[in-house]
């Protein structure tokens, strides 16, 4: 897997049927933008979580292969009282599961959140040698 800049429209055009099921499942919904990269030891990922983010809000789950983050993002109370004339910042459900570039260990898996950026870490699975198969020619 290469990994390079999320294009979000690139995406939309090559997957029809995902763009009508998220048009269908929720309107509104947002995908926060993540970043995930590898080291030696483990794959990094960093999202994107600004405003109203409560830890008790955002569930972080993890297999082998991939990474899903979702949650919701509220209002303050005081807010949901105000008769708003122009609101651009969103609130609501959010949800987006990305491919990790190797097997992890979803089970020793850490999150840490600052500044709006949710930053989660998994180890590299323990048994991802590459071997190289020879060819034998007949």
């Amino acid at each position: 897997m290469s990994i390079g800049p999320w294009r979000p429209w690139r995406e939309l055009a090559t997957t029809p049927n995902e763009m009508l099921r998220s048009l269908i499942s929720g309107f509104g919904e947002m995908s926060p933008r993540i970043d995930v990269y590898q080291t030696d030891h483990e794959v990094v990922a960093t999202a994107e979580l600004p405003g109203l983010v409560n830890k008790d809000d955002v569930e972080i789950t993890a297999t082998e292969d991939t990474l899903t983050v979702r949650g919701e993002m509220r209002r303050s109370e005081e807010g949901e009282e105000r008769n708003y004339f122009h609101s651009e910042r969103f609130y609501g459900n959010f949800s987006r599961t990305v491919s990790l570039p190797v097997q992890v260990q979803p089970e020793k898996a850490t999150a840490t959140y600052k500044n709006g950026i949710l930053e989660v870490r998994i180890p590299r699975a323990e048994n991802q040698k590459q071997r190289r198969i020879p060819i034998d020619l007949h």
